[in-house]
Protein backbone atom coordinates (compact mmCIF):
# COMPACT_ATOMS: atom_id res chain seq x y z
CA UNK A 1 0.00 0.00 0.00
CA UNK A 2 1.59 3.31 -0.87
CA UNK A 3 2.10 6.08 2.02
CA UNK A 4 4.19 9.10 2.92
CA UNK A 5 8.08 7.95 3.50
CA UNK A 6 8.73 8.27 7.71
CA UNK A 7 11.11 10.27 8.50
CA UNK A 8 12.97 9.98 12.31
CA UNK A 9 12.14 13.42 13.26
CA UNK A 10 8.41 12.84 12.88
CA UNK A 11 6.41 14.05 15.76
CA UNK A 12 4.03 11.38 17.38
CA UNK A 13 2.75 10.00 20.34
CA UNK A 14 2.12 6.44 21.90
CA UNK A 15 -1.85 6.02 22.07
CA UNK A 16 -1.25 7.22 25.47
CA UNK A 17 0.00 10.10 24.91
CA UNK A 18 3.45 9.97 25.41
CA UNK A 19 5.52 11.18 23.13
CA UNK A 20 8.43 8.86 20.90
CA UNK A 21 11.49 9.46 18.63
CA UNK A 22 14.09 7.51 17.34
CA UNK A 23 16.63 8.00 19.61
CA UNK A 24 19.41 7.14 17.03
CA UNK A 25 18.75 7.10 13.02
CA UNK A 26 19.81 3.57 11.90
CA UNK A 27 21.00 5.48 8.36
CA UNK A 28 21.94 8.80 7.57
CA UNK A 29 22.68 8.94 4.40
CA UNK A 30 19.27 9.07 3.08
CA UNK A 31 16.64 12.29 3.88
CA UNK A 32 13.46 13.24 3.36
CA UNK A 33 12.46 17.05 4.56
CA UNK A 34 16.14 17.12 6.06
CA UNK A 35 15.94 14.50 8.50
CA UNK A 36 16.99 10.82 7.72
CA UNK A 37 14.14 8.25 6.58
CA UNK A 38 13.13 5.40 9.13
CA UNK A 39 14.14 1.91 8.15
CA UNK A 40 12.93 -1.61 9.92
CA UNK A 41 16.04 -1.02 11.97
CA UNK A 42 14.99 2.01 13.38
CA UNK A 43 13.06 1.72 17.09
CA UNK A 44 10.95 4.66 18.41
CA UNK A 45 11.26 5.22 21.99
CA UNK A 46 7.88 5.86 24.44
CA UNK A 47 8.76 8.33 27.31
CA UNK A 48 6.32 9.09 29.71
CA UNK A 49 3.41 6.66 28.27
CA UNK A 50 0.46 7.87 30.11
CA UNK A 51 -1.07 4.08 30.70
CA UNK A 52 -2.11 3.45 34.03
CA UNK A 53 0.04 0.46 34.51
CA UNK A 54 -0.33 0.61 38.57
CA UNK A 55 -4.15 0.28 38.42
CA UNK A 56 -4.40 -2.66 35.22
CA UNK A 57 -0.76 -4.52 36.02
CA UNK A 58 0.07 -4.20 32.75
CA UNK A 59 3.62 -1.95 31.54
CA UNK A 60 3.16 1.10 29.64
CA UNK A 61 4.37 1.81 26.10
CA UNK A 62 7.78 1.80 25.44
CA UNK A 63 8.55 1.35 22.19
CA UNK A 64 6.67 1.31 18.89
CA UNK A 65 6.72 -1.55 16.21
CA UNK A 66 5.51 0.34 12.94
CA UNK A 67 3.77 -2.78 10.44
CA UNK A 68 3.54 -0.69 7.18
CA UNK A 69 6.87 -0.90 5.12
CA UNK A 70 7.68 0.04 1.50
CA UNK A 71 7.28 -3.21 -0.59
CA UNK A 72 9.82 -1.45 -3.69
CA UNK A 73 11.76 1.63 -1.13
CA UNK A 74 14.93 0.50 0.72
CA UNK A 75 17.40 1.92 1.97
CA UNK A 76 20.54 0.27 3.06
CA UNK A 77 19.09 -2.65 1.92
CA UNK A 78 15.99 -2.45 4.68
CA UNK A 79 12.53 -1.31 3.82
CA UNK A 80 11.71 2.00 5.01
CA UNK A 81 8.18 3.16 7.05
CA UNK A 82 5.28 4.09 5.43
CA UNK A 83 2.14 6.52 7.01
CA UNK A 84 -0.96 5.93 4.92
CA UNK A 85 -2.60 9.55 4.02
CA UNK A 86 -3.58 11.63 5.32
CA UNK A 87 -1.77 12.33 7.87
CA UNK A 88 -1.84 13.38 10.73
CA UNK A 89 -3.55 10.31 11.63
CA UNK A 90 -3.30 7.00 13.56
CA UNK A 91 -0.04 5.07 12.17
CA UNK A 92 -0.04 1.58 10.71
CA UNK A 93 1.90 0.59 14.28
CA UNK A 94 1.38 -0.95 17.68
CA UNK A 95 2.88 -0.37 21.12
CA UNK A 96 4.23 -2.60 22.12
CA UNK A 97 3.53 -3.93 26.13
CA UNK A 98 0.91 -5.75 27.58
CA UNK A 99 -2.13 -5.69 26.46
CA UNK A 100 -1.40 -4.03 22.91
CA UNK A 101 -2.58 -0.67 22.73
CA UNK A 102 -4.11 0.94 20.13
CA UNK A 103 -2.01 2.48 17.34
CA UNK A 104 0.09 5.51 17.72
CA UNK A 105 -0.66 9.33 16.27
CA UNK A 106 1.26 10.77 14.01
CA UNK A 107 0.98 14.74 14.26
CA UNK A 108 3.91 15.95 12.10
CA UNK A 109 6.25 14.55 9.00
CA UNK A 110 7.05 15.40 6.13
CA UNK A 111 4.31 15.78 3.38
CA UNK A 112 6.24 15.24 -0.12
CA UNK A 113 7.66 11.97 -0.93
CA UNK A 114 5.62 9.02 -0.91
CA UNK A 115 6.70 5.74 -1.26
CA UNK A 116 5.37 2.00 -2.52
Amino acid sequence: MPGLILHVGATMTCAHQGPANAPAPAQQRVLVGAQPVATTADTFVVLGCGFPAASLGAPPCTSIRWLQTSARVRVGGLPVLLQPTPPPSVGPAVGVGTPPPNPPMVQAMQLRVRGM
